[in-house]
């Protein structure tokens, strides 16, 4: 599964992320979602845990929402999953809970929001 996943990161086309008007992701449009809501790292701020059990922090990031009907990256968020905000990488190589044709594992995901598993993700 691993060269597979390998594999597959090595023959992906690197895309920028961008919102919906076509304009690419910043530091500053990462903390203000298009329903205007303002996040603060002191009222969302997490870790997220590796979703194999290890129980290591992998990430640091934002909670975006838990309800199951919001999308993530086109795709219906879900029960058991949260969408955060990935500000701060801790473990290099961590494979996603859900990969994306854009994205494989967490340090690719830095600047834009991913699905987690819930019981996975700390709050601080």
């Amino acid at each position: 599964m691993k060269e597979m996943c390998e594999l597959w990161r090595s023959s992906k086309s690197r895309l920028t992320h961008t919102k919906k008007n076509g304009e690419p992701v910043t530091a500053k449009a990462a903390e203000v979602l298009s329903v205007g809501i303002q996040f603060t790292p002191q009222s969302n701020a997490c870790n997220l845990l590796d979703w194999t059990g290890s129980g290591e922090i992998v990430a640091e990031g934002r909670w975006s929402s838990s309800d199951p009907d919001c999308l993530v990256h086109h795709l219906r968020l879900g029960p058991h999953a949260m969408r955060v905000w990935v500000d701060v990488v801790k473990e290099l190589g961590v494979y996603l809970w859900r990969p994306t044709s854009d994205m494989a594992t967490i340090e690719e995901a830095i600047g834009t929001t991913i699905a987690w598993p819930a019981d996975k993700v700390l709050m601080r």
